[in-house]
């Protein structure tokens, strides 16, 4: 049968059937109380007629049953029991409030329910000792108790390891306030004087001034027309002549120039060979001293990490002489350097623990070649607080079930369908509300990581080394916010300053919810790992996880490699072919007792039947 077929097979079951227990009102179920009172009244096997008979029967002391005055009268029933429930400690303990109840953990359920299962499994071990003759019988130990959140995994490392060291240097601003002159000159093409006597130095006379930057050509100016300078007056002839003649500036007088032929050269106004000497204002020059930091830039081993601002303020300073205005006037850098050394390990506290096992090695270099430089070392540990209590505990003789000298009847043939009734209603009520209509999956999970620095104290991964939550007080600490949440958090993380989303997945984790895909390298130096990544897909339950663990492997569908694993959820079609039967679900037995609510199941089912129609009408049978 399809998965379509089932579900509205076991809806019309549920529908047909439901309103049955709901029609009997008050009165008619005190009418039949009456009349199941009658004629137990009148049946003689069942009221003692001697006093030995009397006798035989516990609360009975007479020939009469005490309770046959409520049978014509139930009302009366109802008053005493309304006048006597003040005093009534199971009532009271039942409605207030305040009064102290009996609880279980989680922990105390699964442990019973796994060994009821060892004893289903194999009765004839463990029910040995009974006696049928009322004799006193043997006492056979139950089984110790395990689950799947029993355990958790945790690892060391061994290899190489990169030290980091973070080195600061100094930048400081060096001004400089200069003011110049500026020379100006007059300058012919021709490298030799005319025959008419013209007035201008040579061009050429400039080169080495201009090559090293003292001068520079600023203007080409009419050969002919800026001769009055020089006090020397043109030819009539000098336009055809078609010499030309450029404006040259120095910072310095020019030197090696020489007076023409015909004409000292000389300017007029001036008795030198320059036109104009002019003061330019101040020039100041600001430039960055950053010479105590030129060993760590070029130390390959070191990278720049910052460069903050240490002084700035004022922003305009008097620099001989001269306001000089900068944002900030001195800054402070950081680098990050590293070593490589080898032969590290910290695997010995685990080595050590001999309730902790090795169970497999992995590579954490980031591109693998050759001898593996960091190796992570895997071990499975017990989870605290989940181990199974030091009281012995057995199953003895005469049916008797007993711990610590608490004993109870066992009923020897239990039931498995009350428990596989709960998971597939529970499931469909966690695929209703976490069926994704746009992409048609369920149990998608979220993707979330924490970190480690290999080698180091700090370790934003916790887990389960600080035992399990119960999922009504993750529940309530992921809902509290930041100050409920680092206060049930593992206590170190908010030690080492881990963030918030990896201290609610801490909570997440400790609760059941997410499953560890794996660890990998998250930062490297020239190929050695510095930090670790683990990898979790965590979904919104218990029950959600394990169809996400146990399915993955009927379908063959595994965890994708930790740094790229996104926690997709199944497909309609995959979620078809899923056997839930063979599943292990013993570590939410208990919490369905309290999940399950048909009213809601019912309702569920009716609309994840509603989407899973839709679809194939859609997309074809």
């Amino acid at each position: 049968m399809s998965v379509r077929a089932a579900l509205i097979a076991l809806l019309a079951a549920l529908t047909v059937a439901a309103p049955a227990a709901a029609q009997m009102s008050v009165e008619e179920a005190r009418q039949e109380g009456r009349s199941l009172g009658n004629e137990k009244r009148q049946d003689s096997t069942l009221v003692p007629i001697d006093n030995a008979r009397a006798e035989a029967v516990p609360g009975y002391a007479g020939t009469s049953l005490p309770q046959g005055a409520y049978f014509n009268n139930p009302e009366r029933m109802e008053a005493e029991a309304a006048a006597t429930r003040s005093s009534n400690e199971q009532y009271r303990i039942t409605t207030d409030a305040d009064r102290t109840r009996p609880t279980f953990s989680n922990t105390e359920i699964l442990e019973t329910t796994a060994r009821a299962t060892a004893v289903e499994n194999d009765p004839s071990t463990f029910l040995a000792g009974e006696s049928y003759s009322g004799s006193s019988g043997t006492c056979t130990p139950l089984p110790p108790a395990t689950g799947s959140d029993g355990y958790y995994e945790t690892s060391c490392n061994a290899g190489s390891k990169v030290t980091t060291d973070n080195r600061t240097c100094s930048i400081s601003l060096d001004v400089r306030s200069e003011t110049r002159s500026i020379y100006t000159y007059y300058a012919g093409r021709l490298s030799f004087m005319p025959a008419d006597g013209g007035p201008y130095p040579a061009r050429a006379a400039f080169d080495d001034e201009i090559a090293s930057g003292v001068c520079w050509e600023s203007r080409p100016i009419d050969y002919c027309d800026n001769m009055s300078a020089y006090g020397y007056t043109a030819a009539d002839t000098c336009k055809s002549l078609g010499h030309t003649a450029v404006e040259v500036k120095c910072t310095a007088e020019a030197q090696g120039i020489t007076p023409g032929a015909y004409h000292p050269g000389y300017v007029l106004a001036t008795g030198r060979y320059w036109l104009s000497q002019v003061d330019e204002p101040t020039v100041t020059t600001v430039t960055r001293n950053e010479g105590q930091c030129a060993s760590l830039a070029a130390d390959s081993m070191c990278e720049q990490q910052s460069e903050v601002c240490t002084s700035s303020d004022p922003v305009t300073r008097i620099v001989n002489g001269v306001p000089v205005t900068q944002p900030c006037w001195a800054w402070a850098r950081t680098y990050e350097c590293n070593r490589i050394t080898t032969g590290h390990n910290d695997c010995g506290t685990l080595e050590a623990n001999g309730a902790c096992t090795y169970v497999r090695t992995e590579c954490l270099d980031e591109e693998p070649n050759g001898a593996c430089a960091v190796e992570e070392r895997v071990y499975r540990c017990p989870t605290p607080g989940s181990a199974v209590s030091d009281a012995p505990q057995y199953i003895c003789g005469d049916d008797v079930y007993c711990i610590n000298g608490d004993c109870e009847p066992i009923v020897r043939e239990a039931s498995t369908e009350f428990k596989d009734a709960l998971v597939a209603l529970h499931a469909i009520d966690r695929a209703g509300k976490e069926f994704d209509e746009n992409n048609f999956t369920v149990f998608q999970g979220t993707r979330e990581t924490c970190h480690k620095p290999v080698f180091g104290l700090i370790n934003c991964c916790a887990g389960k080394v600080s035992g399990l939550l119960t999922v009504g007080a993750g529940a309530a600490a992921l809902a509290g916010g930041p100050t409920a949440i680092a206060a049930l958090a593992t206590p170190f993380l908010t030690l080492f300053a881990c963030s918030q989303s990896e201290m609610r997945l801490d909570i997440k984790d400790r609760m059941g919810f997410c499953h560890k895909v794996g660890t990998y390298c998250s930062s490297s130096f020239l190929g050695v790992c510095k930090t670790r990544r683990t990898a979790y897909c965590c979904f919104e339950s218990k029950l959600s996880r394990i169809l996400q663990e146990q399915g993955r492997v009927q379908l063959g569908k595994p965890w994708g490699a930790p740094k790229r694993e996104q926690c997709h959820g199944f497909t309609i079609e995959e979620f078809a072919r899923l056997d839930l039967s063979v599943m292990d679900f013993t570590e939410v037995y208990a919490e369905f007792v309290d999940a399950a609510r048909l009213p809601d199941e019912v309702e569920t089912m009716t609309q994840i039947q509603q989407k899973i129609e839709d679809y194939y009408d859609l997309h074809g049978t």
